[in-house]
């Protein structure tokens, strides 16, 4: 009788103790998950901030110089963690010279490369007319519409296809 009591009492004590340390290692493997999290954001944070670095330095390498006709060059960029890579998308805007007295003209020209590959992935070019004689018109023609190898018409098809790879 003793012995059974003995056995019962270890068999409570044991299974009781088995509880609390399940409760405790799920405890443990929540602050573990919360702190690999933790510690991915941080790593995140870090490349993001390299690829920002990185991207200036390349921009300046390749696009530093600015002349008369610029209008607009300035670049933006985004770490892609799915695809770890730095991508730059470099917008230039300048007078084209295209149109003769009564009218100007200038060029929209987009270019997205890898940073550290040093690898074009695609280009965006348009012309854009305004004439005021004899009245005030305005047009536009794209010349390059092409990311990644698929083609496209217009700048909003360009955003689209991009999208993708700044945006993950």
């Amino acid at each position: 009788m003793r012995i059974t009591f003995l056995v019962a009492a270890l068999i409570v004590s044991l299974g009781c103790d088995t509880s609390d340390r399940i409760a405790r290692l799920e405890k443990e493997n929540q602050e573990l998950q919360a702190q690999i999290k933790k510690n991915d954001a941080a790593a995140d944070y870090d490349l993001q901030a390299k690829c920002g670095g990185d991207a200036r330095a390349w921009f300046n390498e390749n696009w530093g110089s600015r002349d008369k006709d610029t209008i607009l060059l300035d670049f933006s960029n985004h770490y892609n963690k799915k695809m770890n890579k730095c991508f730059i998308v470099v917008e230039y805007h300048y007078n084209s010279h295209l149109v003769g007295d009564g009218g100007n003209s200038w060029t929209n020209d987009m270019v997205v490369s890898d940073v550290y590959e040093n690898v074009k992935y695609g280009t965006f070019a348009e012309n854009n007319y305004s004439y005021w004689k004899p009245t005030i018109t305005t047009r536009s023609e794209v010349i390059t519409c092409e990311l990644y190898g698929q083609k496209c018409k217009t700048l909003q098809e360009f955003n689209q296809l991009l999208y993708p790879y700044i945006n993950n």
